[in-house]
């Protein structure tokens, strides 16, 4: 964030003369996500801002693109989108429900693992939700512990599926004018061979992969695969095997108790 977007976007900035933004939630490089006011309605919300340096038409499609799959799309395990927009100085922004919790990412790190029930329970949800925007045609590509967000509702939690900002929706032009040829979409671990590959033809059997990978690590710990460098990564997931959970938890047992083979 430049020394003036800090200047522009504090607390206490009114957006689009609706939110006033209360606190940041998180920051990178394209951006920032406040928790922010509904003035109107004195309600939270949570307001993604993308800093429009560069094309700004590609960034603002890819908001709307963004806004508008997530507004196609009602399910308890998806965020709920309520405005889009420019702000004063330029820059799209979204506007969505305010989610309080943690991400699975977070929770992992913390963990490092979740037992096998717990995690298939946190993300039946989320397969369910899937299922739902495959149907619409929907196709998130970037699917990763990141962007499922665990909210806690008293002693049970909610799952969300969030950040939908590289979605395809199937058979619609957009996508030829939202990317450029050669791009290679998503999160490298998470990474279905046909996206390592760099095909333009992915279609929802991407997420499934992608699914299976966060499930997998859920459980097992780490992903199913671990290269040395980027490369070496998209080549494993494009030509190798990986190692079955039963698999890692034998090589645990043996690390654990200290056997060493001859």
């Amino acid at each position: 964030m430049s020394a003036e977007q800090a200047t522009v976007y504090e607390p206490g900035h009114v957006v689009a003369g609706k939110y006033e933004l209360e606190g940041l939630l998180g920051q990178g490089g394209m951006g920032a996500v406040w928790r922010a006011r509904n003035i109107a309605l004195d309600s939270p919300v949570a307001i993604k801002v993308v800093h429009a340096s560069g094309d700004q038409a590609l960034l603002r499609g890819r908001l709307m693109q963004e806004a508008r799959a997530a507004a196609k799309l009602t399910h308890p395990a998806i965020v709920q989108v309520f405005d889009v927009g420019q702000t004063e100085t330029g820059d799209p922004f979204i506007v969505m429900e305010l989610l309080r919790g943690d991400s699975l990412g977070q929770l992992l790190k913390l963990e490092g693992r979740l037992p096998a029930v717990q995690a298939v329970r946190t993300l039946l949800p989320i397969a369910d939700a899937l299922w739902l925007a495959h149907s619409k045609g929907i196709v998130h590509r970037d699917l990763k512990p990141d962007n499922v967000f665990i909210v806690q509702h008293d002693d049970a939690i909610q799952p969300k599926l969030v950040d939908f900002g590289i979605v395809k929706q199937q058979g619609a032009d957009v996508e030829s004018q939202l990317t450029n040829p050669g791009d290679v979409l998503g999160s490298p671990d998470y990474m279905s061979p046909e996206q390592a590959r760099g095909q333009d033809n992915v279609d929802h059997l991407t997420d499934v992969w992608s699914f299976c990978v966060v499930l997998y690590e859920a459980i097992a710990g780490r992903t199913p695969f671990i290269g040395a460098n980027y490369n070496a990564l998209l080549r494993q997931i494009v030509e190798d095997t990986p190692p079955t959970l039963r698999e890692l938890v034998a090589t645990t047992l043996v690390d654990d108790i200290g056997v060493t083979h001859d």
